[in-house]
């Protein structure tokens, strides 16, 4: 179960994203304006973390579950990683063209998506480890994932984007060991 914490630790961080990038949406909802640096700067999150979250699943994890006995769901895994990058890519179309009502029906999509993908993968890949792992497959999976686990920095200060964006009660707190090690990079 090592590997999945690694895994499930940057779906904590990400889901910190979709927070803000879900306030964003709310303001422009309300007919308020939100900053294009902020977006831009929300954006290039998602491209350059989840391009970094999603190697480190597809490259290491997704493979060691296809070998498992048990048919694990990865090929529709797979496929969220692909719609994430498409709708991504809409969003910074939208915004580049300034097409505020595709902006936000794309966000919409996206919080949709990888919310769902999240809670899918911390329900299934705890338990599918726990069953079919051994100690060792762990322990050598988790290490394989923490060779790449070496995040990139990222140019982007949540702290300042959730108190421009979120709401005090709708802030999803940082995993404490995580926060220690990213309090330099300004997340």
């Amino acid at each position: 179960m090592k590997c999945t914490e690694l895994i499930m630790q940057d779906h904590t961080i990400l889901r910190r994203g979709l927070d803000i990038l879900d306030g964003m949406g709310k303001k422009l909802e309300d007919g308020e304006r939100i900053e294009i640096a902020d977006v831009t700067s929300l954006l290039r999150f998602f491209r350059v973390f989840g391009e970094y979250h999603q190697n480190m699943e597809e490259k290491v994890f997704f493979p060691a579950l296809c070998a498992l006995p048990a048919q694990a769901p990865v090929h529709v895994l797979l496929s969220e990683h692909v719609q994430e990058l498409m709708i991504t890519a809409e969003i910074e179309e939208a915004l580049k063209s300034k097409r505020g009502m595709s902006f936000f029906q794309a966000t919409c999509r996206l919080i949709a998506l990888l919310r769902t993908h999240f809670d899918r993968e911390d329900a299934i890949f705890p338990e599918l480890t726990r069953r079919w792992f051994s100690k060792e497959q762990d322990s050598e999976v988790a290490e394989r994932l923490a060779k790449i686990h070496k995040q990139p920095e990222i140019p982007v200060n949540f702290s300042r984007l959730e108190c421009k964006y979120v709401s005090r009660r709708d802030r999803a707190p940082m995993p404490s060991q995580r926060l220690a090690r990213h309090a330099s990079a300004g997340l």
